[in-house]
């Protein structure tokens, strides 16, 4: 499992009641177990893409947006 910064914490929470409330909206006959563990893995899927793009804007180049126009 992976540590989360209290930041990121507050974000998978969110994601994390989000997606149940989906689920449990789309399949209510499923069960409480089923709908926790299939949130929980998507909400960490989720939390993963966000790091890993939060990764790549502190690497990428200042000029990765493009030139400045119109001035």
């Amino acid at each position: 499992m992976i540590r989360l910064a209290q930041s990121e914490q507050a974000a998978w929470d969110a994601f994390f009641v989000s997606i149940t409330s989906q689920l449990l909206a789309q399949d209510a006959q499923r069960g409480p177990e089923y709908i926790a563990e299939r949130a929980a893995e998507i909400a960490d899927e989720m939390l993963l893409e966000r790091r890993e793009r939060c990764v790549e804007r502190r690497t990428a180049p200042i000029d990765w947006i493009g030139p400045a126009k119109g001035q």
